[in-house]
């Protein structure tokens, strides 16, 4: 039993205590935007400009956000004796019901000591706080160059001399900055169901509110690519529907029970996965993300890195570009992509020879023979659909080995190879052993009207 003070949205009835669904939203968008990379101040004057409520109906102030995101009471625990000097703290674990995943909360107070030691204010990194020195592991600072010259942005390390420029740094991670877009606008268009993990409610109307935030976002960004508006007419319109959309996919997130579900994950993965090849095929695909990357200001772009990455550490590789050593990822996104390899959802790229070229190929991995029953049948709502195994495959040895496959892109049965699977034997471990791996390839042809 709870016997503290309440916290922020938390009432006593019946000796229970209680939280209104308009107070989680509240308590989740705060630590979403901590998350994002907003500090207590920025994220109290938004609420005051929102005018949005406090407990006590006073105005909102970073200590009162500070509290908010060091209690455990929203992660459903309740940490008795926490400021009284002499008392060492009790932690009761599962008092109340939780508002936010443990790993979100780890994350925040990752965040937090972060955040405590000093860094540059005067302008906008993209990397802030997730850069760490080659030679030495250390948080690289923030700092940025004047003069007459061209200006540039750095982030170096005080004690090892080391600096990286930051244009250079975006430019040399922008293939992984790419797939994390491809991800993010995935999970909102496909994957909630999948990633759910609690109690069922009715999502109609939020569906409705997301579907009408994304109509509106879709026509300005058509209105930005058909130079009707410049990015000045409608920046402020766009960041406020952005947050509202993060807000509303989180709630809903949280509202649908996978366990009640009738949907197939393997049948949201075609529709993805035929959406994505119709943008292929039209050359828009890359064109897409990149005008989703572009269209971000600095702040969004730090707030979307923040999402993410917790750390990476670059090397110098040539003049002009970095090598990634390291990259860490943010638990709370590590969740999500665990579950989607236990439901055989989760995509790689394979390095191969097609066409005498050396390239990568999508493949799905952790997918057992029923998971591919139900995708190709899926699969075949669109396309006449064939599926080979690959006898000869050539297993990698130890060591680095990068001709992994040798694929045609088209058979000669004309079919054209969309994408590959490695189904699983025996259990849904990961990486499966050598003699366990079995590669198929997924083929596909128009259909003959």
């Amino acid at each position: 039993m709870y016997h503290g003070t309440c916290p922020l949205g938390y009432k006593r009835e019946n000796k229970k205590m209680i939280i209104d669904e308009t107070t989680k939203d509240l308590v989740l968008r705060i630590f979403n935007m901590y998350l994002e990379g907003k500090s207590y101040k920025t994220i109290a004057n938004i609420l005051n400009a929102e005018g949005i409520p406090t407990q006590n109906n006073k105005k909102w102030k970073d200590t009162t956000i500070a509290k908010i995101i060091s209690n455990k009471i929203y992660v459903g625990d309740f940490e008795q004796y926490k400021n009284v000097q002499g008392k060492k703290p009790v932690v009761y674990m599962n008092v109340v019901e939780p508002i936010i995943t443990r790993a979100m909360f780890e994350d925040v107070q990752a965040q937090k000591e972060k955040n405590q030691k000093a860094f540059c204010r005067d302008r906008v990194y993209i990397f802030m706080q997730k850069l760490l020195c080659p030679k030495c592991g250390k948080i690289m600072q923030c700092k940025g160059s004047g003069g007459q010259k061209k200006k540039y942005m750095y982030y170096h390390c005080s004690d090892c001399k080391t600096y990286l420029r930051e244009d250079l740094v975006e430019d040399s991670v922008m293939f992984l900055i790419m797939n994390l877009i491809e991800y993010d606008m995935t999970v909102k268009k496909y994957f909630f169901p999948v990633l759910a993990d609690k109690k069922e409610q009715k999502t109609e109307k939020l569906d409705k509110e997301i579907s009408s935030l994304k109509n509106q976002k879709n026509r300005i960004k058509e209105a930005y690519i058909k130079g009707i508006v410049e990015v000045n007419d409608f920046e402020e319109d766009y960041i406020v529907i952005e947050e509202k959309l993060n807000l509303l996919e989180q709630k809903r997130i949280a509202t649908i029970d996978i366990n009640r579900q009738t949907f197939s994950p393997q049948q949201i993965m075609a529709d993805r996965d035929v959406e994505k090849e119709k943008l292929i095929r039209s050359n828009k695909f890359k064109d897409m993300l990149m005008v989703e990357w572009n269209n971000k200001t600095k702040e969004e772009k730090q707030e979307f890195i923040s999402k993410f990455i917790e750390s990476i550490t670059l090397e110098k590789s040539s003049k002009d570009f970095y090598k990634i050593e390291n990259i860490r990822f943010r638990s709370n996104f590590l969740e999500q992509i665990y579950k989607l390899m236990d439901l055989g959802m989760f995509d790689v790229s394979i390095p191969c020879t097609k066409e005498k070229e050396e390239t990568e190929i999508t493949s799905t991995v952790l997918m057992d023979r029923k998971e591919l029953k139900e995708y190709v049948e899926r699969l075949n709502n669109y396309y006449e659909v064939s599926y080979y195994e690959l006898k000869n495959l050539d297993a990698p040895k130890k060591g680095h080995q990068k001709k992994y496959l040798t694929i045609d892109e088209t058979n000669d049965n004309g079919e054209k190879l969309f994408k590959l699977v490695e189904l699983i034997s025996d259990d849904k471990k990961f990486p499966q052993k050598e003699t366990n791996r079995i590669i198929g390839e997924i083929r596909i042809k128009e259909r003959v009207v």
